[in-house]
């Protein structure tokens, strides 16, 4: 029984948050971010302005959160702030983009997980293992 407790292996929350961090946020680059930055010429003007910003101006700020922001999550660099901003992109992507729809044709469930795992390190912080920490910025 104490086999299933997993007593023998150490806890490390800040192992767990680098971890997912870096995961998250290279994901966020490599599948969203860098395609948005290399390809702005394309899609600048005709993004979706789903949040009544103009079409330009959340073309910025979504390519801005899943390059920059998502880089500043892996280094831990204001990591709060801007996870609660993939959190919000995430989310809006979910809700307006995807219909809510977690299987299917237009699924939404990578942008859910995205959204889900942004959240959690918003709630957390960036841990010890984090430019915040190190720092001294409250995270």
């Amino acid at each position: 029984m104490n086999l299933l407790k997993l007593n023998y292996v150490p806890l490390n929350k800040d192992l767990g948050l680098l971890l997912v961090r870096i995961v998250l946020g290279a994901t966020m680059i490599y599948a969203h971010g860098w395609n948005k930055l290399i390809n702005y010429e394309t899609k600048f003007h005709s993004f979706p302005d789903v949040i009544g910003i103009g079409n330009e101006a959340s073309y910025i700020l979504v390519t801005y959160f899943e390059t920059i922001g998502a880089l500043a999550v892996i280094l831990g660099f204001y990591a709060r702030f801007h996870a609660l901003g993939l959190t919000i992109t995430m989310f809006v992507g979910f809700v307006i983009a995807h219909n809510m729809n977690i299987v299917g044709g237009n699924s939404g469930e990578k942008a859910l997980i995205y959204g889900i795992g942004f959240l959690l390190i918003f709630l957390n912080g960036a841990g010890k293992y984090s430019i915040d920490r190190k720092s001294g910025i409250r995270s």
